[in-house]
């Protein structure tokens, strides 16, 4: 099990889409469709790229997750180390039953 850490885990460079944005991003297995991709400030992004971020790990969330301060990515990192995201989906706070 590997636990990674925001932001010194992840690649950070300029959003290649927003300007002004900046992206620190993790590649699972060098595979482009299974990502964690932390994105701040820019215009529509919900984060400031200083204190919130907006959060989006492929393999456990439907949708990005905005205004998440490093404590609350630091502490989904550890609640879903990147061994254990197989399990697709797992019971996420807000999720609809159907």
């Amino acid at each position: 099990m590997t636990v990674l850490r925001f932001p010194d885990d992840f690649k950070k460079s300029a959003h290649h889409c927003i300007p002004g944005a900046v992206q620190y991003l993790y590649e699972l297995n060098d595979d482009k469709d299974n990502m964690i991709s932390i994105v701040g400030g820019g215009f529509g992004i919900h984060g400031d790229g200083v204190r919130t971020f907006e959060m989006w790990d492929t393999k456990n969330m439907y949708d990005p997750t905005g205004y998440m301060t490093s404590e609350e990515i630091n502490q989904w990192l550890l609640d879903y180390p990147i061994e254990d995201n197989e399990e697709f989906f797992a019971s996420q706070p807000g999720d609809l039953d159907y």
